[in-house]
């Protein structure tokens, strides 16, 4: 592949602008907690500038490397968080003091209450897959990819599980 047909913004300063507030609200939509998130979002971009010359186009795109990184940071925090007996998210969800604006209303922006509420009533794999397509913006191939399954089928889960969402949204 030659560099002219390589898909990644290896300029780190245009890699943050670009992925900051998706890495940022990927973590926030995980744990809920935004001092945290806003902790490991800048450890993401320091293994992102650690390790950039690391990125390989061939064996996928650079989204999914970076939200790669997002992911396994997060998930070491939540183990580290479990292992000291830290409250988490399911336990003491942050709240906010001002009321949503009625544009925030959507799974891309978790940082609103009625997010918030759904999204503490699904599991952490719920969470995550729902992540995948409404924060980290991927498509369903690149999301079968990254799970290891087919895009059908992660179209039929997004089908399922957004139902999900509309009942608990309908209940509350």
């Amino acid at each position: 592949m030659s560099p002219a047909t390589i898909s990644c913004p290896l300029d780190f300063e245009s890699i943050y602008r670009k992925y900051h507030k998706r890495v940022y609200n990927y973590i926030y939509g995980q744990i809920l907690q935004r001092e945290a998130a806003e902790d490991l979002a800048a450890d993401v971009f320091v293994a992102v500038a650690t390790n950039l010359g690391r990125f390989d186009p061939t064996r996928g795109s650079f989204s999914i490397w970076l939200f790669t990184i997002a992911r396994n940071l997060t998930q070491n925090y939540r183990l580290r968080a479990s292992n000291r007996l830290e409250e988490t998210r399911e336990e003491l969800p942050e709240r906010f003091a001002d009321p949503p604006k009625e544009q925030d209303e959507s799974l891309r922006i978790p940082e609103n209450a009625r997010t918030e509420r759904i999204l503490t009533q699904l599991s952490n794999e719920e969470r995550s897959f729902l992540e995948y397509r409404y924060v980290l913006d991927l498509s369903n191939e690149e999301i079968g990819r990254l799970i290891g399954t087919s895009a059908a089928t992660v179209s039929q889960r997004y089908h399922r599980l957004l139902a999900k969402c509309r009942k608990i949204d309908r209940n509350e």
